[in-house]
């Protein structure tokens, strides 16, 4: 890697593996974490963001001032405001009350336009009522370039060849599990190809919150509270027709299970991470852990800080407004 970037984009990627040796004492495998945090705009999404700007380039013919339109729930609006600023485009981000007030307020603080939606759709979430206000948005801005990470081969393609290229590089070939959250489905679908092609014993996993209708063959939506995994909508990013070739296993989990996870993971190994990676590191110790024997390396994908949901997710008043019970001693997430 060089000394000196020639701009934050070229910091995206090679993110760090670490051990979770404390939070895995006990289970016999290798539990693996994958800080995709540590990417210059706080999460995995940054990949995405730089990989679709990219290919609007290539398609659109982008120049100096164009005004880039996303519908998103946080992580990818940071990923975009980076790209835009360094690249000189303008950005709308539809949003709606999940996102996070220290996310809202980095994007506000990065120069981006917020279009705030705040009617709940008929599945219990925001993402039909974004899409509504888009098409609206659109005529108002004929102009504007909307990009859709929910059906963005470009989004699968980036992660694909940076995030699974790059995983089985740092384990050396040598995965047993890969354990990740179903959101989008750029970074699962990528990783999965790429693992597909290269690693094809390596079990994949994606775990989604209860109440998600992100995955094919998934139905009854509920409300749904963490950031980063789950929609209201199925994805076109996860081929339904192929969706059995990619993903051997897929886990349901409660809210509250995710964020005891991040806690106990933050109090054990001083790694803070969203309750979207706590998911992941809860099914990979619970549900993958205990298929495997001594010496297995399991992988667990982690999408973003958890600094980002000391409001939400983290907060006693927020817990119990949303009604989500968390096990003692996590209870309120204090000490």
């Amino acid at each position: 890697m060089p000394a000196v970037h020639a701009s934050v984009l070229e910091a995206i990627g090679n993110t760090p593996i670490v051990e979770l040796n404390r939070y895995g004492a006990g289970v016999e495998p290798l539990l693996l974490a994958k800080l995709e945090f540590t990417n210059p705009g706080g999460s995995m999404k940054d990949r995405a963001a730089l990989g679709m700007i990219e290919w609007a380039e290539r398609e659109h013919d982008l120049q100096p001032g164009a005004e880039i339109i996303i519908s998103t729930s946080g992580n990818l609006g940071i990923g975009m405001a980076m790209t835009c600023a360094v690249k000189g485009y303008r950005l709308t981000c539809l949003v709606d009350p999940k996102l996070n007030p220290a996310t809202e307020r980095s994007l506000e603080l990065m120069g981006v336009e917020l279009v705030k939606v705040d009617e709940l759709d008929h599945t219990s979430g925001y993402h039909l009522t974004r899409l509504k206000r888009l098409q609206s948005l659109q005529r108002e801005r004929p102009d504007a370039i909307y990009l859709d990470q929910y059906d963005s081969p470009a989004a699968i393609e980036a992660h694909r060849v940076s995030t699974g290229k790059e995983i089985l590089e740092q384990m050396e070939g040598q995965l047993d599990a890969m354990i990740m959250v179903a959101g989008t489905g750029g970074s699962s679908m990528g990783v999965a190809s790429w693992l597909r092609e290269y690693s094809p014993d390596t079990e994949i996993w994606l775990v989604d919150e209860k109440g998600s209708l992100a995955l094919p063959g998934s139905k009854d939506p509920e409300p749904r509270f963490l950031n980063g995994m789950g929609t209201s909508i199925e994805p076109a990013n996860y081929q339904a027709d192929a969706f059995a070739g990619y993903v051997d296993h897929v886990v349901y989990i409660e809210a509250g299970a995710a964020i005891a996870a991040s806690v106990d993971i933050a109090r054990k190994e001083g790694v803070l991470m969203g309750g979207s990676g706590g998911a992941a590191c809860h099914v990979m110790r619970e549900r993958v852990a205990p298929r495997f024997g001594k010496g297995a390396r399991l992988l667990s994908l982690i999408p973003d800080h958890g600094s980002r949901y000391t409001q939400t997710q983290f907060d006693a008043a927020w817990l119990d407004q949303m009604g989500i019970s968390l096990p003692q001693p996590f209870s309120g997430c204090s000490p």
